[in-house]
């Protein structure tokens, strides 16, 4: 087990502070500055970056970055406008001004410091670009961090989640005043989970590594509230934390992404749930912000919804699952949508154009002898309430990620090492036909226990039932679940060709104050006992063949040793 004291409360101490005068669910979050989102980096590769921003004012801004100095053209967002029903004290006046500056020519796994002059104020931050595809950094790897399900939205920060007990170990019991509610609010969770990456991914950069981060799906609560992403770009672009101003962030869609707002019969409260057109609006908003790399979809509303990412060694491959199959059948992931009416989603199953893409992409990584992960949202094998059957009525979820099995075949097929998925708001790793699966729901909202209706049979570890709590009176000594993230290294191996791969369940465990239940001093980062380290062996290019498997893991049967 890693224990790193006092790394995460000296990051976050200023966030802290600053978040005491940041406004409230129910008040004005409006403040004028010339950034509305402070610069943050997309689409990383070996050779290039763009770097994104958004501003009040139709004014130009300039990109300063490797002794070249770029202008960029505002174009107005129109679809990060506000609902009619969201409330007024939190909309800005008007939509803002996207800046895309792409640049190109750079150097692979190199940094570059750059600023950004918007109006007035400038930015500053350091990028560093992805190295040559199949190589490594000047450190000898690259690291890369997974988390889902953020959720974020102004209410967080007055809201703590749900906690129900973790088994505890004898002797150790919770204690009464602790009740069912997690120690800290769901806004400090993110942030103190976001400030920990960035810890990491500065340790990683300063030794010569990229780093990457992916958000399995779930950003926000609700894609068609633009205050809810006013608040997700708070966190990572913004006044609690600037992680995506030096880390290149990947991400994709989960059901609350394009989930319009909560129903309601009256119209100055209808927010428009799943139906079709606020769907489409909430797609939209994250299509404006992310810049991911090109697919080929015919279907122009497609582009960005998956896609493949090549960061060194790994070729990471992400799908849209937030709705596909047929409507209220065995694959459907959603039982609000009509399949039919919202073509501007696409459909993941066989015969669809993402799953064709997907059998390429595949095959392709297979021939490169890359070490492949893929993500997306609905997590096929979990133990929480969405690994039920899918449908509706009781013992059922309309929203279940079982219909994603479909998928597993290509995957060991294929040689996938791991996929990335959230959905459940739990840690848990499952092994399926050679492939791991881990289910990242614990970035910032809830902490679900399993679902007692069902059982996973293929799961080898999740933390509420495998890190048992142990306290010693008020202070809460070892184990429980907690918030977090799966942290990914690649690295060279030291003898023959191809990568070792590790993959950590790291956890923010809470320092609690002896003399004061319930108040947290500080936070420590630490590990759960499931760490995963694997070789990956690019098989000889006359073996590579369509029917090959392009990498032969070796030892690569997880540590299951309980805390």
């Amino acid at each position: 087990m890693t224990l790193r004291p006092g790394l995460v409360a000296q990051a976050i101490a200023p966030l802290l502070i600053a978040l005491v005068g940041a406004g409230s669910a129910s008040g004005s979050d409006i403040v004028s500055t010339p950034f509305r989102v402070r610069p943050y980096l997309q689409n990383p590769a070996a050779d290039a970056m763009t770097v994104r921003w958004f501003s009040d004012a139709n004014a130009a801004g300039t990109l300063t970055c490797d002794g070249r100095t770029f202008t960029s053209s505002p174009v107005l967002s129109r679809d990060l406008d506000y609902q009619m029903t969201e409330p007024a004290g939190m909309q800005h006046a008007s939509p803002p001004f996207l800046h895309s500056v792409r640049i190109t020519g750079l150097k692979p796994a190199t940094s570059y410091p750059y600023s950004v002059e918007q109006s007035g104020e400038t930015a500053k931050a350091v990028l560093t670009t992805a190295p040559e595809p199949g190589e490594v950094g000047r450190g000898g790897g690259v690291r890369l961090f997974f988390y889902a399900d953020a959720k974020a939205r102004p209410d967080s920060r007055q809201s703590r989640a749900m906690w129900p007990a973790s088994p505890s170990l004898p002797g150790g019991p919770r204690p009464r005043w602790v009740g069912d509610r997690y120690l800290v609010e769901e806004t400090t969770a993110y942030r103190t989970n976001l400030a920990l990456i960035a810890s990491r991914a500065a340790e990683s950069l300063r030794a010569g590594n990229p780093v990457l981060c992916s958000i399995v799906g779930d950003l926000v609560e609700s894609g068609g509230e633009q205050r809810h992403w006013d608040e997700f770009w708070r966190h990572n672009a913004g006044e609690f934390g600037t992680l995506a101003s030096r880390v290149p962030i990947v991400a994709v869609m989960g059901e609350h992404d394009i989930f319009g707002g909560p129903q309601s019969d009256d119209r100055l409260r209808d927010l428009g749930g799943y139906t079709t057109p606020v769907t489409l609006l909430a797609s939209r908003k994250f299509l404006t912000y992310f810049e991911h790399p090109e697919n080929g979809a015919s279907d122009e509303r497609h582009i960005g919804r998956y896609h493949r990412l090549d960061f060194g060694p790994v070729t990471l491959l992400s799908l849209d699952t937030t709705n596909g199959g047929s409507d209220s059948g065995a694959d459907d992931t959603n039982h609000f949508l009509d399949r039919q009416a919202a073509t501007h989603i696409p459909d993941y199953t066989p015969g669809s154009e993402q799953h064709d893409w997907l059998k390429r992409e595949l095959e392709a990584a297979r021939a490169r002898g890359r070490v492949v992960f893929v993500q997306f949202h609905h997590a096929p094998f979990s133990g929480g309430m969405h690994g039920r059957n899918p449908g509706r009525g009781d013992g059922k979820d309309p929203h279940s990620g079982q219909p994603l099995r479909s998928l597993a075949g290509l995957f060991k097929e294929h040689g996938v090492t791991a996929v990335f998925c959230g959905h459940d708001e739990m840690y848990e790793h499952s092994f399926a036909d050679g492939v791991h699966y881990y289910t990242v729901g614990i970035g910032g909202d809830a902490l679900s226990p399993p679902d007692a209706g069902h059982v996973n049979d293929r799961q080898i570890f999740v933390a509420h039932d495998h890190a048992a709590e142990r306290w010693r009176g008020d202070v809460l000594e070892s184990g429980g679940k907690h918030y977090g993230h799966v942290e990914v290294e690649v690295s060279r191996r030291e003898n023959g060709p191809g990568f070792t791969v590790s993959i950590t369940p790291v956890y923010l465990f809470p320092v609690l104050n002896p003399e004061k239940p319930g108040e947290v001093l500080d936070w420590e980062r630490r590990t759960y006992d499931d760490v995963l380290a694997l070789e990956a062996v690019p098989l000889s290019p006359a073996d590579a063949e369509p029917a090959t498997e392009p990498v032969t893991a070796t030892d690569a049967s997880p540590s299951t040793k309980d805390p």
